[in-house]
């Protein structure tokens, strides 16, 4: 007599690296999360936000999501919950798609998406164990962004107390809804995207969510047998919850302060007379990311060990060296360099300070010249460059010259200044009359 629960997280549809999409990795990572619930037939499926990376995804990225959901579904319940990336519109719009169009009544849909916070539209749904034997009962709290409880809550001292204050009475009442009628078979489970104080987060997420101001105190989480919680890329457990609570985790990482997270799902189960058991079922099908630091002697040692990955080169140079990105190409054929970053012996910038006076700051043909030197333009390139700019310098500003006699004519001829007028002051020669002919 136990439940089961799958929980994955933050996938983060549409998300690039640099300029390079990831449909191939992304493609065989969800394609390795239905293969996991297929194995451990969980009683319900739990993804805890950020479903898409942006508010406005592709349409190729609500295909995706819609067909793995759709099979996720096909395994066991889904239940969605809307992250700081994702918009409720949106998440509406797949879950009218995915409920065969608006046909299907939604609290019998196989996938439900939970997007108000308010209390009269949390989602608190029940879903019976395979065995029938147990009922899990989950809470669902999207993300709740600060002014929101401007808009959606009316009580003023919710509008006015501190974000942590306020979230402890919104989780109090969705702990409250949950055990409304509890019984002795239930099984409680709070799913929320939020940021939990004392998580370590991986800097591939929104600064300004994870700001200590906006964090949750960990003793306020709802006391419920599983906290499924998203935002937080790094998978981790909430050790202070004082129950089992995790951080699912992104299933790739997302950028190279990532570079040693092992990405993961979490398979948890209950019983009413166990402890629960918390499995990690690590992912594999991301490419790994990697940084190459050193020379470029040091970089062709290190890449003897990379293969297909996404690679990030800082190279310690003495000179700009215009070959670089075709020379780490080169050694490392099977990767994909995402960035190239040249760090010159002995470079040390200039930082202009407030009191600099300008006859201290350099010309501007020194900045060229210097610019051009560090790109690797030398020699009579770099002579012929500067003796152009010399000329181009030392020309007059075209505002400074008198008009020809052409743009005389012009001039009077728009402006309706009878041409014969013209032609008595002596000016009008053939090549002027030709021009003028042209002009009307």
């Amino acid at each position: 007599m136990t439940g089961r629960i799958l929980h994955t997280s933050d996938w983060h549809l549409g998300r690039q690296i640099g300029r390079f999409r990831r449909d191939s990795e992304v493609d065989a990572v969800l394609n390795e999360i239905n293969g996991i619930a297929d194995d451990f037939h969980p009683d319900l499926i739990v993804h805890s936000g950020d479903l898409f990376d942006s508010p406005r995804p592709g349409l190729d990225d609500m295909r995706r999501a819609a067909q793995a959901l759709r099979r996720l579904g096909e395994t066991a319940p889904v239940v969605v919950v809307a992250g700081n990336h994702d918009t409720p519109t949106v998440l509406t719009f797949l879950a009218y798609m995915l409920n065969d169009m608006g046909t299907r009544d939604s609290e019998q849909a196989r996938v439900r998406f939970a997007t108000d916070a308010r209390p009269d539209g949390l989602l608190v749904a029940e879903y019976p164990t395979r065995d029938g034997d147990l009922t899990l009962r989950i809470g669902a709290l999207p993300y709740l962004h600060p002014n929101r409880f401007t808009y959606d809550f009316t009580d003023p001292a919710m509008m006015t107390a501190a974000y942590a204050h306020r979230m402890r009475a919104v989780q109090a009442d969705v702990y409250r809804r949950l055990t409304q009628g509890r019984g002795a078979r239930d099984v409680l489970v709070f799913a929320a995207h939020m940021f939990v104080e004392g998580a370590t987060p991986s800097h591939s997420e929104r600064k300004i969510s994870l700001d200590a101001e906006y964090a949750t105190a960990a003793t306020d989480l709802p006391d419920v047998s599983y906290g499924a919680l998203g935002h937080i890329h790094k998978p981790q457990p909430v050790d202070r919850a004082g129950f089992p609570a995790r951080y699912a985790g992104s299933p790739l990482q997302m950028d190279f302060g990532e570079r040693s997270d092992t990405k993961s799902v979490v398979l948890a189960e209950f019983g009413p007379d166990r402890r629960p058991r918390i499995e990690l079922v690590p992912l594999t099908s991301g490419r790994p990311l990697v940084v190459l630091t050193g020379t470029l002697e040091e970089i062709e040692y290190q890449a003897r060990r990379i293969g297909d990955a996404w690679v990030k080169a800082v190279v310690n140079v003495e000179a700009a060296n215009p070959f670089l990105a075709d020379t780490l190409a080169t050694m490392l054929p099977r990767a994909t360099i995402v960035d190239i970053e040249e760090r010159r012996t002995g470079a040390v910038d200039r930082v202009l300070k407030r009191e600099t006076s300008t006859a201290e700051l350099p010309g501007i043909e020194d900045l060229l010249h210097d610019y051009l030197a560090d790109r690797g333009t030398t020699g009579p390139a770099l002579d012929r460059t500067m003796a152009a700019f010399a000329h181009l310098r030392a020309e007059p500003d075209p505002g400074d010259l008198a008009p020809c006699c052409e743009e005389t004519l012009l001039t009077e001829a728009i402006a309706g200044q009878p041409l014969d007028a013209v032609d008595r002051s002596g000016l009008l020669t053939a090549t002027n009359t030709t021009a003028v002919e042209t002009a009307r």
